[in-house]
């Protein structure tokens, strides 16, 4: 008898559906719909929409393409299939066919995880790679009904209190590297503010105290900034750019080389430098900290 019809609410059976003749497409479709509720995608059910409908069969976990030909099925029809699944990548895939399948599609299949079957005039399953036989030899949990709150036995559970859970691993950008490496910098720039504004070569300008207060400010940004940082990543760059600011800030500060061509051109070269280590390292955090999208 010709099946055109189901009840996806019938109770699961451990038993395998029974066998049916394939006389149609349409029988085909729903005998698939049957094998894989047996298989626990208790909410499948068959969408007869034509000889070739695309996704026949339906269920909020898997998709099932069943085809009704004498051709041996090739990679195409698989490759359509795994693109009917759009981003929904939790899905199963099943594909049936009354024939056969190319060496190419069964390659695919295995790639893919897609299920791969055989049914016979008689509505049986032959599974015809790993994945086919793994899902015929482990049912998937059954899903319950909509409409049905399925009843759940809890058994007690001892909750870990955080004491009890290990530290999860830091990964390489979050673990805690020394703090001197950017405090060192920063003290030994600082004996060189309180040095150079005494110097007898040295005029300082607008005087030594000034002088002194200036050349502090960038140390005491290396120094706060070792204490709070907790990694030295895009460290080199600015550290680098920092040091080469507060050489050429000292240069600008002695009015002894105002009237030297050669320190001018020294300390706007400086200075580029340091723009141009600042900007790479700003770049290079900028690249690291933005969201990778996903292509479609």
């Amino acid at each position: 008898m010709s099946v055109t019809s189901e009840n996806p609410r019938a109770v699961i059976s451990s038993a395998p559906p029974s066998r049916r003749q394939i006389q149609s497409w349409q029988d085909a479709e729903h005998n698939a719909a049957a094998w894989m509720r047996h298989w626990g995608f208790s909410d499948a059910q068959a969408k007869p929409g034509g000889a070739d409908g695309g996704i026949d069969v339906r269920s909020r976990r898997a998709l099932g393409q069943v085809k009704y030909q004498a051709a041996a099925v090739g990679r195409p029809e698989l490759q359509n299939l795994f693109g009917a699944r759009g981003r929904d990548m939790e899905k199963q895939l099943f594909f049936f066919t009354g024939s056969s399948y190319a060496a190419t599609a069964v390659e695919y299949a295995d790639n893919n995880s897609i299920a791969l079957f055989v049914y016979a005039l008689d509505g049986a399953m032959t599974p015809v790679n790993e994945t086919a036989r793994r899902t015929g030899a482990a049912p998937a949990p059954l899903t319950p009904p909509r409409h049905y709150l399925p009843l759940v036995s809890v058994a007690p559970t001892t909750m870990a209190t955080p004491a009890q859970q290990p530290p999860a691993p830091r990964t390489p950008s979050e673990r805690t590297v020394p703090r001197w490496a950017r405090i060192i910098p920063g003290l030994v720039l600082a004996g060189v503010a309180f040095a150079i504004p005494r110097e007898s070569t040295v005029v300082p300008w607008p005087n030594a105290n000034l002088m002194t207060i200036g050349l502090l400010v960038i140390p005491l940004i290396l120094f706060i900034w070792g204490l709070a940082a907790k990694n030295q990543r895009t460290f080199l760059l600015t550290g680098a750019g920092l040091v080469l600011t507060d050489v050429a800030l000292a240069r600008l500060m002695n009015r002894h080389l105002w009237d030297s061509t050669a320190s001018w051109i020294f300390i706007a070269v400086v200075l580029g430098i340091a723009t141009l280590l600042t900007g790479l390292s700003i770049r290079g955090r900028t690249r690291a900290t933005a969201p990778v999208m996903a292509a479609d």
